[in-house]
């Protein structure tokens, strides 16, 4: 069986929304009330919840305007979850992976990351087994930072230019549009 999933009404005054992005990928599985995608009004920014448990399959695309009670996709609720990656314990792992380096300095797997640190490093999708820290034993944002300095100061040749042809045109959000309608 396959459930509909509709645009809910947001308000007495919005006809239309704006899918900003899928997060459930088509034809991955999503439990039931597992938000499923966000959508943006013009005045507010919203999400969509699975109805039910089943396979999300797309039917619009990130960036469409849709109307107010229309169809965005649906959920195959006859689909079964993917079945459980079974964790391994302690005593399971092979021996290799149990040693660790015993050189003069401490392995990068036992460092500890801040958590400003650990939120650069997923915005930048930088790996932390990449980045040596300065002092103990702990990765902080100021050695996060000294690694991404290089990596910018060859970017920003061609982004410090202001109005260069590097720069791209973004179709603007709806909250955007109205912002700019009132001023």
């Amino acid at each position: 069986m396959s459930v509909e999933i509709k645009v809910p009404a947001v308000g007495e005054s919005i006809s239309e929304v704006s899918l900003v992005k899928w997060l459930k990928a088509d034809g991955e599985y999503a439990e039931r009330d597992e938000v499923i995608a966000e959508l943006e009004s013009e005045k507010a920014t919203f999400e969509i919840n699975a109805e039910q448990a089943g396979r999300v399959v797309h039917g619009a695309k990130e960036g469409d305007s849709i109307p107010i009670g229309a169809v965005i996709g649906s959920i195959d609720t006859s689909a079964l979850p993917a079945p459980a990656k079974k964790e391994i314990s302690a005593s399971e792992k092979p021996a290799a992976e149990k040693k660790t380096p015993t050189t003069g300095t401490e392995s990068v797997r036992q460092l500890k990351v801040t958590p400003v640190a650990a939120a650069i490093l997923a915005d930048k999708k930088i790996d932390s087994d990449k980045i040596k820290p300065a002092s103990r034993g702990r990765i902080s944002k100021q050695d996060v930072m000294d690694a991404i300095q290089p990596a910018a100061a060859e970017n920003s040749s061609a982004a410090s230019v202001p109005f260069s042809r590097t720069e791209r045109a973004e179709k603007m959000s709806n909250l955007r549009k109205t912002i700019s309608r009132r001023l």
